[in-house]
C-alpha cells in the first residue's frame, strides 16, 4: 500500500474510533437523563422544605430527588458504589440498587422495574419517587402556586420507644427505638445532632418528653420532645469533631448515630478479663456452648443451678423499688450483691412488666391471660405452666368483687384493679373511677369519686374501679374491712417467687411452642434473634440461658424451634422463653458476658437474679 494511502486508512480509522467513542459517550450521556427536560420545583417533606436544587420534575410529571434529599430529607442510607457497580439506597432493613439511566433495578436481591431513569447531574444522584416509593411508604400531593407546582410528601408517623447509647472502640453509638419505621429528616448544627420525625396519625403530642444525660466523654445529653408542627425532635449534643454517622436498621426499627472519636482517642482492646469466679460447688454451673444453625454459630450461656440448694438463692428482682423504673441486668446484679442473672420477661415502654411477676410471696403484677410462667416454690420445686389470674376482693359483709389486675391502667371498662406501693406513692387522678385507700389496718380510711390524686399508705393498698366496678365501690364504707385474696389457675399452693414470659417452648422434653396461643406478635416469635430462656430438668434443676450469634452476627441468634431444640440438647424437659433481642443479657460473677445486639445492654424492667451463699466453688468451660 502506498505511503499516502496507509496515512488516509490510519486518519480513517482514527476519525471512526472518534465517532464510535462520540456515539457511545452520547448514548450513555442520553440514557443518563430523563426523557424530557427537568426542572426544579419546591418539595417538602413531612412539613420540612428541600434545599433548592436537590429536587427536579421533568415536563411528563416525574418528580426525582437528590441523594442529599434522600439523604437528610427522609434517613436513608445512599451508597456511592465502586466503578461498575449500581448504586444502593437503604432504609430499615429494606435495600434498593439502582443505576443511573436504568429502569431496572432489586429490591431486597428480588427484581424490578419503574417508569422513569435515576440520573446523574453534577455527580449527584438524582431519584424517581417512584424507585424511592418500593423502600419507604411516602404519600404525596402536588398543590399549584401559580406557575410553579409544590410537592408535598408525607411519611408514615412512630413514636420513639426508648433512647439510649453505647461506647464502641471507635466511636459512641445512640440507639432510638421506633414504634414502626418511619421516614424521618436530620441535620447538624454546631455539635448537635437534629432529627425529626412526623407523629403517628391521630396523635397531637410528641409520646414523651426525654432528657438523658450520658456518662458518656463524646455524648453529652439527649433531649427529646414535641416540636408545636406535628413532629418529635431529638437533639443530641456532642463533642465529635468527626461527621456523624446516621442510618436505620430493623427488627425491630431503630434510628442509629454513631459519633466518631478522633484517632488518638480510640481505646486499645481492653486486656482478657480474669476468668470467672464459678459458683458454689454442686449448687450451679456455669458453661459456654457453641451451636450451629442454617445462618451460621450461635454461641449459648448457661448458669446451671439447684434452686433447693442451701449454697445459692434465685429469685427475680425489679430495676426499683416501683415498676416505672429500668436498669441494666448487670446494675441489678451489683446493686442487689448477687452473682449474676439473665434479663427477665416483656415490659411496657415506660419500664411496667408484662407478665405475671411475684417477689417473695407479693403478686407485683397479675400474670398475662394465659401466657406462660415459670414459679418458685417455697421447698425449692420448680413450675412451669400457662397460667390466668382468678382474684376477688371480699368487702365485709358486703360481699365478693372480682379483681382483674394489679398495678396497671384500666384496660376495659367495668374493671377493678389494685394499686400497692410498688406502682408508687401515688395513684393519679381520673375522672370516672372511684377509688378506696384501704390502710394497712385492712379497713377503708379514705373514698374518692371526684377523680382527684390519691396516696397509697405504706402497708396499704388502692383500690380503683370503673364503670360498673365504680358504683360498687361508691357503695362501699369507711371502716370496712377490705381483703384481696389472689389466686391463679391452676393454683399453685406455696408459691414464693413467679416470672412470666412465653412462649412456652419445651414441654415434657418435647418442642413445645405457643406463640400464637399465648397472643405472640409476630416480632417475638418470627425469625432468628438473639434469645433468653429458662429450663427446668428432669432433676429439677434451672436453666438460666441466653444464646447469640457470633461476631458480626450477633443479632441473629436463634429461631424459637432452634431454641426449643437447644434447650432440649441442654437437658431440659420444660422450657420457655423471654424477652428477647436487645434485652438478652447475661452476667456471671458480676460482669457482663454475652454482647448485646444494640450494642449496649439495654435497660430493662426485671431480671432473674441467682445469688451465692457459700465460697466453695466449681465451674466448667466447654466451648
Amino acid at each position: 500500500m502506498p505511503p499516502v494511502a496507509r496515512r488516509h486508512r490510519v486518519q480513517t480509522d482514527i476519525m471512526n474510533s472518534r465517532a464510535i467513542a462520540a456515539l457511545i459517550a452520547a448514548t450513555l450521556a442520553a440514557q443518563a437523563l430523563p426523557a424530557r427536560a427537568e426542572q426544579q420545583c419546591t418539595v417538602v417533606i413531612n412539613g420540612s422544605p428541600l434545599e433548592i436544587g436537590e429536587a427536579f420534575t421533568d415536563d411528563a410529571g416525574t418528580l426525582f430527588l437528590s441523594r442529599r434529599g434522600l439523604i437528610h430529607g427522609l434517613g436513608l442510607s445512599v451508597v456511592e458504589p465502586d466503578e461498575g457497580e449500581p448504586w444502593t439506597v437503604r432504609g430499615f432493613g429494606r435495600s434498593l440498587q439502582i443505576r443511573p439511566g436504568s429502569m431496572t433495578l432489586t429490591i431486597n436481591n428480588e427484581l424490578s422495574r419503574a417508569d422513569a431513569r435515576p440520573f446523574l447531574r453534577d455527580e449527584e444522584l438524582f431519584v424517581p419517587l417512584q424507585m424511592v416509593q418500593k423502600i419507604l411508604d411516602i404519600d404525596y400531593e402536588v398543590q399549584q402556586d401559580g406557575p410553579a407546582k409544590i410537592w408535598l410528601l408525607s411519611t408514615v408517623g412512630a413514636g420513639i420507644i426508648d433512647a439510649r447509647e453505647g461506647r464502641h472502640g471507635d466511636s459512641t453509638r445512640v440507639v432510638l427505638d421506633l414504634e414502626r419505621p418511619a421516614g424521618f429528616s436530620w441535620w447538624v448544627e454546631d455539635n448537635t445532632v437534629l432529627i425529626e420525625l412526623p407523629l403517628p396519625a391521630g396523635r397531637t403530642h410528641a409520646h414523651s418528653i426525654r432528657l438523658l444525660n450520658f456518662e458518656d466523654e463524646l455524648v453529652d445529653q439527649l433531649r427529646e420532645g414535641p416540636t408545636g408542627s406535628d413532629t418529635t425532635r431529638v437533639e443530641i449534643v456532642h463533642s465529635s469533631q468527626e461527621p456523624p454517622r446516621v442510618f436505620s436498621i430493623t427488627g425491630p426499627p431503630r434510628i442509629i448515630v454513631d459519633l466518631m472519636r478522633a484517632p488518638e482517642d480510640i481505646r486499645m482492646e481492653p486486656p482478657e478479663p480474669p476468668p470467672v469466679t464459678p459458683l458454689p460447688l454442686a449448687a450451679g454451673l456455669f458453661e459456654t456452648r457453641n451451636f450451629s444453625t442454617e445462618r451460621g454459630p450461635v454461641r449459648v450461656y448457661v448458669l446451671n443451678v439447684d434452686p433447693r440448694s442451701s449454697a445459692i438463692e434465685i429469685r427475680p428482682s425489679l430495676s426499683s423499688a416501683t415498676i416505672h423504673e429500668r436498669a441494666t441486668v448487670t446494675r441489678m446484679v451489683t446493686g442487689n450483691g448477687a452473682w449474676g442473672g439473665i434479663n427477665g420477661g416483656f415490659f411496657c415502654n415506660s419500664g411496667p412488666p408484662l407478665g405475671g411477676l411475684m417477689i417473695d410471696g407479693t403478686w407485683i403484677r397479675e400474670p398475662w391471660d394465659g401466657r406462660t410462667v415459670l414459679g418458685m416454690l417455697e421447698d425449692g420445686g420448680l413450675v412451669m405452666d400457662r397460667l390466668r389470674f382468678r382474684s376477688k376482693v371480699t368487702f365485709e359483709g358486703l360481699g365478693t368483687q372480682t379483681l382483674h389486675a394489679l398495678n396497671r391502667g384500666h384496660d376495659n371498662d367495668n374493671t377493678l384493679v389494685k394499686y400497692t406501693r410498688h406502682w408508687g406513692e401515688l395513684v393519679a387522678g381520673a375522672r370516672g373511677r372511684a377509688r378506696l385507700v384501704v390502710g394497712a389496718c385492712g379497713t377503708v380510711i379514705h373514698r374518692e369519686f371526684e377523680g382527684r390524686v390519691v396516696q397509697i399508705p405504706d402497708g396499704g393498698f388502692v383500690l380503683s374501679g370503673i364503670g360498673g366496678m365504680a358504683e360498687s365501690l361508691r357503695k362501699v364504707p369507711e371502716g370496712c374491712r377490705v381483703t384481696p385474696e389472689l389466686a391463679t389457675q391452676p393454683a399453685w399452693p406455696d408459691l414464693r417467687h413467679a416470672i412470666g414470659g412465653g412462649p412456652r417452648i419445651v414441654k415434657d422434653g418435647r418442642p413445645h411452642v405457643t406463640a400464637r396461643p399465648e397472643g405472640f406478635r409476630a416480632d417475638v416469635y418470627a425469625g432468628a434473634a438473639p434469645r433468653t430462656a429458662v429450663g427446668i430438668t428432669e432433676e429439677g434443676r434451672l436453666l438460666l440461658v441466653a444464646a447469640e450469634g457470633v461476631e458480626n452476627r450477633r443479632r441473629l441468634g436463634m429461631t424459637l424451634d432452634e431454641l426449643a431444640a437447644t434447650m432440649i440438647k441442654l437437658g431440659v424437659r420444660d422450657a420457655m422463653n423471654l424477652d428477647g433481642g436487645g434485652s438478652t443479657t447475661f452476667v456471671a460473677d458480676g460482669r457482663l458476658i454475652n454482647s448485646p445486639a444494640d450494642g449496649a445492654a439495654r435497660r430493662v424492667s426485671n431480671a432473674l437474679l441467682v445469688f451465692t451463699r457459700e465460697t466453695e466453688t466449681a465451674s466448667t468451660d466447654a466451648d
